[in-house]
């Protein structure tokens, strides 16, 4: 928010410059962007008094002028403009100016005759005509003011002065305003703040209620609603200071009535509205929600689409503006205007945001609005306007006024700890500084030994708690008194959670195995889902979508990490990375019911391809693991359609199910761009970590030698390797070390549709030597167990 120094010091003493003044303010808490001048666009232009003008010799509209710019003789300037006559003051920029645009302004000859400057108009000084009088390019300004000739004419102009533009947090809505500003500078500078003293003359006719009538249909999207009529309006243009202030602070002057209305919004943080009451339908003004489908044209001209959710002021038939936004063409301020309503409301900052988002309208009054209006001070507010018209003779203050305030904003009380205080800013500062500061911040406190209570003020409604007393008083008190102190673990008690450490050591023990660590988007694109082509009420499927997604490719949530992986893995193949062992680990959201928020699962993906990738490979990786955390998986056949048919798997352990794992389908690959095969494997490691088992030591070498033994079994080709593998661990016994499968064979000896699988056992015990009818005794219940459970012969 730019501010005027001129304004401010209205309101407050400011004994320092402009830049001395943005650094206190800044040490407090209050940014400061940076310190401009206005008029710093020209130099060396002054006001001069034409003593003679007569016409160019050599020239058909060139005028020969002598002009008193303050210096012993005047001097001579040629001149061009059309209205330039002798007894004039008019803008000089004398020898050795700098204009607008990089121009310079040397002494020259024109046609023959020497020129000692130039005589300037409006566009030429980048001087508004809303500041300044006057008729653009057609001619030179006129000053109309009697003032000496060499005047700089910044002063003429009300330039020159020091604008200080502020950075306003959402939290300081009560320093969008210069008010507010002036009210937190007093405080930091230590001095008086000094309000105007509002007093309203009401010399109109008649009551507000032969005026005009206001009905508010919707209290809680606006919960503060006041307006005021004045009459016999003549608009006119604004006096100089006002113009001044407005041009300072950025906002274009346009007419007496709608710059009091910005000056008010600008002065007090509120903004304000005025309607022309005669392009008001029946003079009826209601607040209300809008109707689904009704159009409203507003005064950039636009034409918008509404919808019920938006809050829209009304007359009988039609919306006429937007509610805090901006007001409609219909009731626009225009130079015939008779009768005024001013309006000044407290809108729902939440609902004006969304109004102001979704159609796409950004303005000053709806910034102020998000960031929180306060609705005690909007009938203070409407006064100050009608001060104004009383001060500026534009036109007559009806008597009454509308305040529709059902639930006014009750104060707020709240008690503070001297010592807490002091903890939580790691400061010693006295309990009597305490309340001086916070008196000086208006907040009205009292201490009584260690008990603060301060009664927080309307406008201050970013103050809830103690923590809230506590800035205040550290940030008056000076940030700069807080000493340097290391770390410790009184104010660092946090810790990672069991979880936190559980995946810390899972991706541990993978890169330990050589595994790269990959990071992915959790939205994705709905199409990557589809490609793998999973089952319609497969709950995957359903993906969270987001509301307000960066594009399609990132529009939902990912239910699986596969794409991401598989999108990886092809990212690498393009470029030359031809084999890779990677991982993810992080969410997967799942769908909830409504109004509820998704389910959050932790989830490890492997990735293995190139050389040494193959479901093997995989698989041993994901059994690896779990063994790392003492859980032993079984090994079953099985898994969804993306997996190759033939090379797929779930491990488990118990009724709990761990992991899938195996071959991407060939046809999901190529929907990736993935011509090679690639291994995945999914583990839910929600599931794995309450299993998770202590370290039990470790077992000494044996002391006694182990017999091997190798079998083949001819089964049916759909027998599941793995299955037979357990149920020969199962039943080998306590002796039984170790049992793996090393081969399998297809032949016609074995005949149509059979298999060889070879295992390769190994039998030993703790305390002894096997004897040959021991181990003949656990190969019997091998042999008896294989047969009975899976048809099997012994090759």
């Amino acid at each position: 928010m730019k501010v005027p120094m001129k304004w401010l010091k209205e309101y407050v003493e400011i004994p320092m410059n402009a830049e001395e003044y943005a650094n206190q303010m800044i040490m407090t808490g209050t940014a400061v962007e940076g310190v401009d001048k206005t008029g710093e666009q020209f130099d060396k232009v002054v006001v001069g008094y034409v003593v003679s003008c007569v016409d160019h010799p050599n020239s058909d509209h060139l005028h020969i002028c002598m002009v008193d710019v303050g210096g012993e003789e005047p001097i001579q300037i040629v001149c061009g403009a059309p209205n330039v006559h002798a007894g004039m003051r008019v803008a000089a920029a004398l020898d050795g100016a700098h204009l607008p645009g990089g121009v310079k302004i040397k002494k020259s000859k024109m046609r023959g005759e020497v020129s000692n400057g130039m005589l300037c108009s409006g566009p030429e000084l980048d001087v508004p005509a809303g500041l300044y009088p006057h008729i653009g390019d057609e001619g030179i300004i006129e000053i109309t003011e009697d003032v000496a000739p060499g005047t700089d004419v910044k002063e003429v102009f009300g330039l020159g002065d020091d604008i200080v533009d502020f950075e306003i947090l959402a939290n300081r809505p009560d320093c969008l305003s210069v008010w507010g500003l002036a009210r937190e500078s007093s405080a930091v500078l230590k001095q008086h703040f000094v309000m105007p003293e509002i007093a309203v003359e009401e010399n109109g006719k008649g009551k507000f209620e032969d005026y005009a009538t206001v009905e508010v249909r919707d209290t809680e999207t606006c919960p503060r609603y006041c307006a005021r009529v004045i009459t016999n309006v003549k608009i006119g243009p604004s006096p100089k200071w006002m113009r001044e202030y407005l041009y300072g602070a950025g906002v274009r002057p346009i007419n007496n009535i709608v710059d009091i209305t910005n000056f008010v919004m600008l002065e007090t943080g509120h903004p304000m509205h005025a309607f022309d009451l005669s392009r008001v339908k029946d003079q009826t003004i209601i607040v209300r929600r809008a109707f689904p489908g009704e159009k409203l044209t507003t005064l950039d001209g636009k034409v918008h689409t509404l919808d019920e959710s938006m809050l829209v002021i009304a007359d009988k038939e039609n919306a006429t503006g937007l509610a805090g936004i901006m007001g409609g063409e219909e009731s626009e301020i225009e130079g015939d205007t008779a009768s005024v309503l001013f309006e000044c409301a407290a809108f729902e900052r939440a609902n004006n945001r969304v109004t102001a988002r979704k159609l796409g309208v950004r303005t000053e009054a709806s910034g102020r609005f998000e960031k929180g209006v306060c609705p005690a001070t909007a009938l203070e507010a409407l006064e100050r306007a009608c001060m104004l018209v009383n001060m500026l003779e534009c036109g007559d203050v009806v008597p009454g006024v509308y305040d529709n305030y059902p639930h006014p904003a009750e104060g707020k009380t709240i008690e503070a700890s001297v010592q807490r205080i002091c903890r939580l800013n790691g400061v010693d500062v006295d309990g009597e500084d305490m309340e001086d500061i916070l008196n000086r911040l208006y907040i009205d406190t009292e201490r009584c030994g260690d008990t603060l209570t301060c009664e927080v003020p309307a406008f201050r409604q970013d103050m809830d708690t103690e923590a809230d007393i506590a800035e205040e008083v550290l940030r008056m008190y000076g940030y700069d008194h807080i000493p340097s102190t290391l770390m410790n673990a009184v104010t660092m008690a946090g810790r990672r959670s069991e979880s936190m450490v559980f995946n810390d050591r899972v991706k541990a023990a993978l890169v330990g195995q050589g595994m790269f660590e990959i990071l992915n988007y959790s939205f994705i694109s709905p199409r990557w889902i589809e490609s793998l082509g999973l089952a319609a009420d497969d709950e995957r499927a359903n993906c969270v979508v987001l509301r307000n997604p960066l594009g399609e490719d990132t529009s939902v949530m990912r239910t699986t990490m596969v794409p991401s992986m598989l999108n990886t893995i092809a990212s690498n193949l393009n470029r030359g990375n031809a084999e890779g062992r990677l991982f993810e680990l992080s969410k997967v959201f799942m769908p909830a019911a409504a109004g509820e928020l998704p389910v959050e699962k932790h989830m490890l993906t492997l990735g293995l391809f190139g050389g040494g990738a193959d479901f093997y490979a995989v698989r041993d990786a994901a059994i690896w693991l779990m063994q790392v955390f003492g859980v032993t998986p079984g090994v079953k056949a099985g898994g969804d359609d993306y997996y190759h048919p033939g090379r797929k798997a779930v491990l488990s352990a118990g009724d709990v199910r761990l992991a899938q794992l195996g071959e991407i389908h060939p046809d999901v690959a190529e929907k990736f761009g993935i011509e090679s095969r690639v291994y995945v494997a999914e583990i839910d490691l929600d599931a794995l970590r309450p299993l998770e088992q202590g370290f039990n030591g470790v077992r000494p070498l044996p002391k006694f030698p182990a017999v091997t033994r190798d079998i083949a079994l001819v089964v049916d080709e759909k027998v599941p390797v793995g299955e037979m593998l357990e149920t020969i661990r199962v039943s080998g016994g306590k002796t039984l070390e170790s049992v793996k499968f090393f081969d399998i064979y297809r032949g016609e000896k074995l005949g149509k549709d059979k298999k060889s699988v070879a295992y390769a056992l190994a039998f030993r015990a703790s305390d002894r030597t096997l004897t040959d009818e021991e181990i003949s005794g656990a190969m019997a219940k091998i042999l008896k167990a294989v047969e009975a459970g899976y048809g099997a012969e012994l090759r």
